[in-house]
């Protein structure tokens, strides 16, 4: 278990040095700290998402290994939601490149809507992270997850509809 976690910090601090990497390439080291310092909640909640994702994904495939079973589908589709929450994360930053190859429209609109596509990426990351819970539980890897009684995937259904209201309440908000 301790494998687990430890790949899972080490999976959110490697998000945060990449998003500090790509603020300060696009801008420079003290837009980078501010940047971060005006947005550090935000920014440990989407690497911390990410990283209990990675320690999940790290206990499934350990899981999957001992019983040679395979969960391909479930991990692919998390790997795939925590993909996306990380370019939801940094496609504000594209701002910072797009006015110089003659796209500031679209830099305007990346700036406008920074915070939903923040949001959208938490969302994005609570999502993965009940389809990673969900593919435990299908595949019995954890007698504690089995214990609460809960259907991962009712509990994800109802995540998607709810993470979907709150993104086009957002968007309503910021339009």
């Amino acid at each position: 278990m301790r494998r687990h976690v430890l790949f899972g910090v080490s999976a959110a601090l490697l998000l945060i040095l990449i998003y500090l990497g790509i603020i300060t390439l696009a801008q420079d080291w003290s837009h980078a700290l501010q940047q971060t310092a005006d947005l550090w909640y935000w920014v440990l909640a989407l690497a911390g998402g990410f990283g209990i994702q990675a320690g999940l994904f790290s206990f499934i495939r350990n899981g999957m290994r001992l019983r040679r079973a395979t969960a391909a589908g479930s991990v692919a589709v998390s790997g795939g939601v925590s993909a996306g929450s990380m370019a939801a994360c940094c496609a504000h930053h594209l701002s910072d490149v797009l006015p110089l190859l003659g796209l500031s429209g679209m830099a305007i609109f990346l700036v406008r809507y920074q915070l939903l596509f923040i949001i959208i990426g938490v969302l994005s990351n609570i999502i993965g992270i009940i389809i990673m819970l969900e593919t435990i539980q299908r595949h019995n890897l954890s007698d504690n997850l089995l214990r609460w009684g809960w259907n991962m995937n009712r509990v994800k259904k109802g995540a998607i509809v709810t993470s979907a209201l709150i993104a086009l309440a957002m968007f309503i908000a910021t339009s």
